[in-house]
């Protein structure tokens, strides 16, 4: 048998998936339902409750981190667990350092550090893990969004200055042109996501768009809008939050439809994959939500903001084309 028959053997018995690293691909769906993770037991501040709910952060280990908002808290809830443990401030209203006033987004570095936009306060937290207190790394912001890239660079929206800066250098990289809708404009930027080439996706939320800033751009990109939709009912209302995949694909959570709709890459029109039933508690629906995140595995999360939890959505990843390769080298007789 020659090499190229073992090797062919070798593939049609022991193939190998190659998936993107978050799972994804295009074909990819999730359930409809919904499964509570966080919270679901009705508005209140106990350690299995939360108040309104807005930025979420899931780690690599699954560890959930949620901005309890109304409780002025960040909450960490472990999989799988009945209630939740406070991390960060819960030491009620208040521009102290160890409290908080409408915390909104919220991200973890890989040590356990805790970025934050405390937005009543004008300022952006940073919060070392099992510390007391925060810090103020940004005074006086009307900071709404933060995220972090691949090597450990902050990066913060302003929604008074329609900006968007890197932090520490404070590099405009969006916007930063007064409000409006011009391409080198923003409206009220409320929810950051920075991709793998350092771009910078910014939820538009009064121009009802998420706009892409690639490296050193000075105007954007709309990759997902009201203008490029012509079904009237997959138009946004309000759209908050917003991911990329690895295959270029943007996920927007359009809040005030109460749903998370799918634009692939270059696509001009988009579809629901959860909600989208009007606003209600049922596991397939959702009331008003505030943020989105994936897992490593790409499983979708919802800070479900109006029902008090946060919802998980499983990927369903059987639809998923395959590459094949072979698990390991052999030295197999090439001569015969």
């Amino acid at each position: 048998m020659t090499y190229l028959s073992y090797l062919f053997l070798y593939r049609l018995v022991s193939p190998q998936p190659i998936v993107p690293d978050d799972g994804i691909c295009v074909s990819a769906t999730w359930n409809e339902h919904g499964i509570t993770v966080a919270g679901g037991f009705g508005r209140g501040s106990a350690l299995n409750q939360l108040n309104s709910p807005w930025g979420l952060h899931v780690d690599d280990d699954d560890n959930i981190y949620v901005a309890d908002t109304s409780n002025q808290r960040v909450v960490k809830w472990v999989s799988d667990a009945s209630s939740g443990q406070v991390v960060a401030a819960g030491n009620g209203l208040g521009n102290h350092n160890n409290q908080l006033w409408g915390v909104t987004n919220i991200v973890i570095d890989k040590n356990g550090t805790i970025f934050m936009c405390d937005r009543f306060n004008k300022r952006v937290q940073r919060w070392y893990k099992n510390d007391n207190d925060g810090q103020t790394i940004i005074a006086n912001i009307a900071c709404s969004g933060l995220t972090i890239d691949n090597e450990g660079t902050l990066y913060v929206s302003d929604f008074e200055k329609n900006v968007v800066m890197k932090i520490p250098s404070d590099q405009v990289v969006a916007g930063n042109n007064s409000r409006g809708p011009a391409l080198n404009q923003l409206s009220y930027p409320i929810s950051l996501f920075v991709d793998r080439e350092k771009s910078v996706f910014v939820a538009d939320y009064y121009n009802n768009r998420v706009v892409k800033w690639p490296v050193g751009a000075h105007e954007g990109i709309v990759v997902a809008s009201d203008n490029k939709q012509e079904d009237v009912s997959n138009r946004f209302s309000r759209p908050v939050s917003a991911a990329v995949d690895q295959t270029g694909t943007v996920y927007v959570l359009d809040s005030f439809n109460h749903r998370v709709m799918r634009w692939f890459k270059e696509d001009e029109s988009a579809s629901v994959i959860v909600g989208g039933r009007g606003s209600g508690n049922e596991t397939n629906q959702l009331s008003y939500p505030y943020h989105l995140t994936f897992d490593r595995h790409g499983n979708l999360y919802v800070a479900d903001t109006a029902n008090h939890r946060v919802q998980m959505f499983a990927i369903d990843k059987s639809s998923c084309v395959l590459q094949f390769q072979p698990k390991a080298k052999h030295n197999f007789d090439k001569s015969n």
